[in-house]
């Protein structure tokens, strides 16, 4: 009887004098069929050997790390071992995205032992040519963020045993053109403040928040009442708003919103004065969403306690203010610039106010004054003020300049 047609990948088995050669075939990384032979005493053997290699070529491994593992099977070892569990949320879905989208994709058939400085420089190389997904191409900055990422990983693999030196660290990595620092100019700057005080609604707050106080993205999303105290005119930043992987597997979202304690850095947790009109600011939002609750009732997310949200106390989306924010910059006739570049516009004025950058530094939660100077090297401070003094009499110039009536809760104390 003839034997059936054997299915695609089952491979074939020969005997030999000590037992049986068994070929599987296989399409390599340049779309060419290859061959791959095992051999063992037994049939059974011959295809553990088999499973064993195809499943180390997906990642899936066993306990015997060495050397001849390939990237991809150590940077999921890593991952799974040495990083979920051990850094924070964020981190651990930054990893994971630059594994996937970055590292095991472009050389993660290669063994760890036959790494090279060479052979990374060039890797780093090619990831400056990849498309961004927008018309371009990776910003070097995201290349600086592979290279960390892939110098962890080597690392633990040096500290391991798995090599005997880190080919990372002769990498020579290309230059990062220093970008320059984007800032409002001080008329467009009053410009969209008067704007958004004249429309008054929970974005246009925002956008004044953000120019009043210089806060991150996640930091002003994520602010809770319960760290706003308005006795004593301060805010706290000890949380943030990220998107973080989605547990629920039956959500079609692979991120959700989630208020993280922690900040970027650990001098980025601190206590902000701040002047009389983000008080004002601050009770007129609070004000309208006492208003949205009654609306609401029971639907309301009184538990996310947020001070800037949707009408029904949740999350406002990154994307949404984005958007927003384009629209506003498009209306009055501004330029393109990012959400970040309203915290740069808010130290940027604080130099031109002559404000101590030692003050500026901890203000905006830099880990050093360095840092401070490295972004704003195009102002120089001369004088020591006082950081809320000096800024608020710039906003009670504007506040008292509006050309439209003001809500009366935002109107200052003359």
């Amino acid at each position: 009887m003839a034997r059936g047609r054997r299915k695609n990948g089952e491979g074939c088995f020969s005997k030999n004098g000590n037992g049986y050669d068994y070929r599987i075939s296989y399409i390599d990384n340049s779309g060419k069929r290859k061959y791959k032979y095992f051999w063992a005493k037994s049939k059974d053997e011959c295809l553990a050997k088999a499973n064993k290699w195809r499943n180390e070529q997906e990642g899936i491994y066993s306990d015997d790390v060495n050397a001849y593992w390939t990237v991809a099977q150590w940077a999921n070892c890593w991952f799974d071992n040495f990083v979920t569990g051990h850094v924070k949320v964020t981190t651990i879905s930054d990893d994971r995205s630059i594994l996937d989208k970055h590292i095991i994709s472009g050389i993660g058939n290669i063994r760890l032992k036959d790494l090279t400085g060479l052979k990374l420089t060039r890797f780093y190389n090619e990831c400056l040519k990849k498309s961004n997904g927008r018309g371009g191409t990776l910003d070097p900055k995201t290349v600086k963020n592979i290279y960390t990422v892939m110098n962890r990983m080597l690392k633990f693999a040096y500290n391991n045993d798995l090599i005997d030196k880190n080919p990372n660290e002769k990498v020579v990595l290309p230059k990062r053109p220093k970008k320059q620092t984007n800032a409002l100019s001080s008329d467009d700057y009053e410009k969209i403040i008067k704007s958004c005080l004249d429309n008054a609604t929970t974005m246009d707050f925002l956008v004044i928040f953000f120019l009043m106080t210089g806060l991150r993205l996640g930091e002003g999303l994520g602010l809770q009442w319960k760290n706003v105290d308005m006795d004593k005119k301060t805010i706290k930043i000890d949380r943030q708003l990220q998107s973080v992987p989605n547990d629920d597997k039956n959500s079609k979202r692979k991120f959700k919103p989630e208020i993280l304690k922690s900040t970027k850095t650990k001098h980025s947790n601190r206590i902000l004065p701040v002047y009389d009109e983000v008080i004002q600011l601050l009770k007129h939002i609070k004000y309208k969403q006492a208003v949205n609750k009654m609306k609401s009732g029971p639907k309301y997310r009184r538990d996310l306690d947020l001070v800037f949200c949707k009408d029904d106390g949740y999350f406002i989306c990154d994307t949404v203010f984005r958007e927003f924010l384009n629209n506003k910059l498009d209306e009055l006739g501004i330029g393109h610039f990012r959400i970040h570049d309203l915290r740069h516009s808010y130290a940027t004025r604080l130099f031109e106010d002559d404000i101590n950058i030692k003050l500026i530094s901890d203000y905006l939660g830099h880990s050093s004054i360095g840092i401070t100077l490295d972004t704003y090297t195009h102002v120089s401070p001369e004088k020591l003020k006082d950081v809320v003094n000096g800024s608020g009499n710039r906003f009670k110039k504007i506040f008292n300049n509006s050309e439209k009536e003001i809500p009366d809760e935002l109107i200052p104390h003359k």
